[in-house]
């Protein structure tokens, strides 16, 4: 009986490792999934003082809602805005504003931009970024918010290539604006970088993208080593070697939500509505939140508004480690179309409408008379 015993679990013993030495061959490429356990650590902790607290909302004007291409955030408080010029002026192209609280309204400052553009507040606030045409072919202009004075950085020659992204990028430190050219043949695609603190520019091919489709955006992490590609379908990570930006992870996405979280990780929004962070060192994939609509990291990348479950409540929380914690609902009533964190962290700009009117709108086509339901953009201040 005892050999038979110990026959038995030699053979399963055998049988257990030859399974799992199938799974393993079977799966070439490696990729760990983290479930976070979000819930669980926010009992634990329980720091009332982490918590987020609405002071006052903030209503702007009905001219920044119809006359006002709102650009984001400049300095702690004030936000940046560009307007047609005045219909009595001798002046053409978009005037550049600026409003500060209480947020009631816009003032003009000295500076003019061409109207035909592409236009990119950087993330700390004191310049923005537009296309401009040169000798060279496309070429980026810096317009500085202090003193009002331009910078123009041309791309090498290269008149081969035609823009494939949908707008300019920055790095989360404001050192790099980026995008996309395509050149004949299929899969002939170069990023664009430009290096605002060293004022050059560079063309540099893309390899192994497997989503040939409109690419809305491409955004390079602080060090400049990797670069996001986001069509609204996939979300593709590709890591710089040499002359050369290589695909070396992809996964399907949808509205084109992604960010650097850190040199080393990105966050975006699955096609399910999984908001995943992929750690490009280990292949880690964690799990921050589920059922997401749309999300937002603040510029310091420690806070994080959303949106859950298709109901129009925003969600603000903090991001620690593969974690999304504190969170809480700090307004109702609203689906945005966007969202944008203040530098201090101290308060959010929300632009939307109401989900039901969103929802009517893709359900069936509105009255000629009655114009979309749009909300006012709005700031919710913290304490």
């Amino acid at each position: 009986m005892t050999k038979m015993s110990s026959r038995i679990v030699l053979i399963l013993l055998a049988a257990i490792i030859l399974l799992v030495s199938i799974g393993c061959m079977s799966n070439p490429r490696s990729e760990t999934i983290i479930i976070s356990n979000t819930e669980e650590d926010q009992m634990s902790d329980g720091d009332s003082g982490q918590s987020f607290r609405v002071s006052t909302i903030y209503r702007l004007t009905d001219s920044a809602a119809t006359d006002m291409q709102t650009l984001g955030w400049s300095g702690k408080s004030n936000l940046i805005g560009l307007s047609a010029a005045s219909g009595g002026s001798m002046e053409t192209g978009l005037r550049v504003q600026q409003l500060a609280p209480p947020y009631e309204q816009f003032k003009p400052m000295d500076s003019m931009l061409p109207d035909y553009n592409w236009f990119a507040l950087s993330p700390d606030g004191t310049r923005i970024a537009y296309l401009v045409k040169s000798k060279t072919g496309n070429a980026l202009a810096f317009l500085s918010l202090s003193n009002g004075k331009t910078v123009q950085i041309n791309a090498p020659l290269n008149a081969q290539y035609q823009l494939s992204s949908r707008n300019l990028k920055w790095s989360a430190n404001s050192r790099f604006v980026s995008y996309l050219v395509r050149g004949e043949g299929r899969g002939n695609m170069q990023i664009v970088v430009f290096n605002v603190k060293e004022e050059t520019a560079m063309y540099l091919q893309l390899t192994g993208l497997r989503d040939f489709g409109e690419v809305k955006m491409v955004g390079l992490s602080e060090d400049g080593s990797r670069a996001l590609i986001d069509t609204g379908n996939m979300v593709e990570m590709a890591e710089r070697v040499g002359d050369e930006f290589t695909v070396r992870y992809d996964h399907p996405s949808r509205d084109e939500e992604s960010a650097w979280v850190n040199e080393n990780q990105f966050a975006f929004l699955g096609a399910d509505g999984t908001l995943f962070q992929y750690d490009c060192r280990n292949g880690e994939l964690a799990v921050l939140l589920e059922k997401v609509d749309s999300f937002e990291i603040s510029a310091d990348r420690k806070l994080i508004a959303y949106t859950q479950n298709e109901k129009d409540t925003i969600f603000a929380g903090r991001l620690q480690g593969n974690n999304v914690l504190y969170q809480e609902a700090v307004y109702q009533g609203v689906y945005p179309v966007r969202m944008s964190w203040s530098p201090d962290d101290s308060a959010l700009l929300v632009d939307g409408r109401r989900r039901s009117a969103a929802a009517a709108e893709q359900s069936q086509a509105a009255p000629e008379t009655a114009p979309p339901a749009r909300l006012l953009p709005f700031i919710i201040q913290f304490q």
